[in-house]
C-alpha cells in the first residue's frame, strides 16, 4: 500500500489509515494519520492543505482511491487528515426544481447539473416525479430516484448506481477475525396496499409464505408511478445482516457480493456488502464488511 498526499509519499511516517464508504453515503472517505517531529531535521516534514489530491494505491500499484484533502487536524506528534472522493458533490450540492421519469432519467439529469460522466444505472424499474425543496442533496434525490439497496458510488470519475458488483468472493473462514449478526423480522412488509388520493384501493401485493409463518404486516403507501410494480417493490422479507473482520482484501468494496457457509456464525448464502472499511494499522492489515442477505 503506497498513500500519496500532492506529491508526496506518506509512509514513512504513516501511523494509520482508513479507508471505508457505505450505501447510504455517497462518498467514500480515507482517514490517515501522519506522525511528524518538528524538531527532527532527519523525519518526514509533511507539506499538506486542503484541497491537496490524495491516492491510495495497493502492493500493485493499482489505484483504490483518489480524492481530496477536506479537512487537517494537527497536534505536536501527528497530522490526521480527512479526504473524500467525488462522490462528495452529490452530498454537499443541493438541487431544486421537479424530476421525472425512471432512475435513469432522473440520474441523467443530475449528473448534467453537477457536470459528471454518468456509466451504468441499474434502477427499480419504476417511474417517479420527485418535487425537491431547500435542503434536498443532489444525492438524496438520487436515492428517492432509484430506489433502495442501489450502490451509487462514482468510480474512475463517472456515476454509477448498481445492484452488485461482480461475482460472489468467498469469504474463507481462516481469514476472519471476528464475526456479529443478526437476524430480523422487525422491517418486514409482507403485504402492501398502494391507493389512489381518494383513499381507495388500487392494487394490492401479499407474500403469503412470510404471512403464514410470521402473520400479517401490512402498508399502505399512495400511488407513484406504476401501483403493480410499486406494490411489489414495497414487500420486504427478514432480514439478516452481520458485520464480518478479516485479514485486509482490498478487492472487498460497498456494493460487491460474498459468499458464507458458516451456520453456526448465522450466515449461510450469498450476502451485499453494504458498507466496507479498509484499515491499516501496526503493520496490520483488515478489512471489516457490513453484509446484509440476498434475497432469492
Amino acid at each position: 500500500m503506497k498513500l500519496y498526499i500532492g506529491q508526496q509519499i506518506a509512509l514513512p511516517a504513516l501511523e494509520s489509515v482508513r479507508l471505508g464508504k457505505t450505501r447510504n453515503e455517497a462518498a467514500a472517505t480515507l482517514t490517515a494519520t501522519v506522525l511528524t517531529a518538528p524538531a527532527d531535521t532527519y523525519f518526514l516534514k509533511l507539506s499538506v492543505a486542503v484541497g491537496d489530491p490524495v491516492r491510495l494505491l495497493d502492493d500493485e500499484g493499482k489505484e483504490i482511491f483518489l480524492g481530496s484533502v477536506h479537512e487537517i487536524n494537527r497536534t505536536p506528534e501527528a497530522v490526521t487528515l480527512t479526504a473524500y472522493d467525488q462522490g462528495i458533490y452529490l452530498t454537499r450540492n443541493e438541487l431544486y426544481g421537479v424530476y421525472a421519469g425512471t432512475g435513469k432519467d432522473i440520474a441523467a439529469k443530475i449528473a448534467g447539473e453537477l457536470g459528471i460522466p454518468l456509466s451504468t444505472v441499474e434502477d427499480d424499474g419504476l417511474r417517479r416525479t420527485i418535487v425537491t425543496g431547500a435542503g434536498q442533496s443532489a444525492f438524496s434525490i438520487l436515492r428517492r430516484a432509484v430506489g433502495e439497496g442501489r450502490e451509487i458510488a462514482i468510480r474512475d470519475g463517472v456515476l454509477t448506481v448498481t445492484k452488485g458488483s461482480g461475482n460472489a468472493v468467498l469469504l474463507r473462514p481462516e481469514r476472519v477475525l471476528e464475526v456479529s449478526s443478526r437476524a430480523s423480522i422487525r422491517e418486514m412488509v409482507n403485504r402492501a396496499v398502494v391507493v389512489g388520493r381518494n383513499g381507495n384501493r388500487l392494487v394490492s401485493a401479499r407474500n403469503d409464505g412470510d404471512a403464514a409463518l410470521f402473520g400479517q404486516f401490512q402498508q399502505v403507501i399512495g400511488k407513484d408511478g406504476d401501483p403493480a410494480a410499486q406494490a411489489k417493490a414495497a414487500l420486504k422479507g427478514r432480514t439478516m445482516s452481520a458485520r464480518v473482520t478479516f485479514l485486509g482484501d482490498l478487492s472487498l468494496r460497498c456494493g460487491g457480493t460474498v459468499e458464507v457457509h458458516r451456520p453456526q456464525w448465522g450466515l449461510e448464502g450469498l450476502y451485499t456488502v453494504t458498507a466496507h472499511e479498509h484499515k491499516w494499522e501496526r503493520g496490520l492489515f483488515t478489512t471489516s464488511l457490513s453484509l446484509e442477505a440476498i434475497k432469492t
